[in-house]
């Protein structure tokens, strides 16, 4: 991936949370959004693909779990987690624009942007595919 972060709605709850002005409590779910254009900072706009059957890809069963995502590691790009389990898009009615990367929402529509993410190279779903991220694929990094 070229890059990715918090959004500024995650930015916040930490910070207040950290600095002790609120409390922090997890999403309830976690979903993944394609994106065919993303920025390079956590300022947005963001352009969620749409038509031919898109719809976000729940992580795990779309409630956020802790079995959903892999215990925190840590390498030279920073500390990170990971999904368990493949996440799947269902099957593409008919070609989606090609996705340039990706975000992580609390909700399957509208919700709160959580995490964001490019992709080295733009990814092309044609109809009758299904694009999906492998188990372990999904890298959630804190630099």
């Amino acid at each position: 991936m070229a890059s990715s972060g918090r959004s500024q709605a995650t930015n916040t709850s930490i910070l207040n949370f950290i600095l002790g002005k609120a409390a922090y409590t997890a999403p309830a779910g976690a979903y993944v959004a394609l994106f065919s254009a993303t920025p390079t900072n956590d300022q947005g706009p963001w352009t969620e693909l749409t038509g031919g059957n898109y719809a976000r890809a729940p992580i795990g069963a779309g409630t956020n779990l802790p079995a959903d995502w892999t215990s925190l590691a840590s390498d030279a790009t920073g500390t990170h987690k990971t999904n368990t389990a493949a996440i799947t898009f269902p099957t593409a009615s008919a070609g989606w624009t090609a996705a340039t990367g990706y975000g992580i929402y609390d909700s399957s529509s509208a919700g709160t942007l959580l995490y964001w993410g490019t992709f080295g190279s733009a990814t092309t779903v044609g109809s009758g595919a299904t694009a999906s991220f492998a188990a372990q694929a999904l890298v959630v990094t804190e630099a």
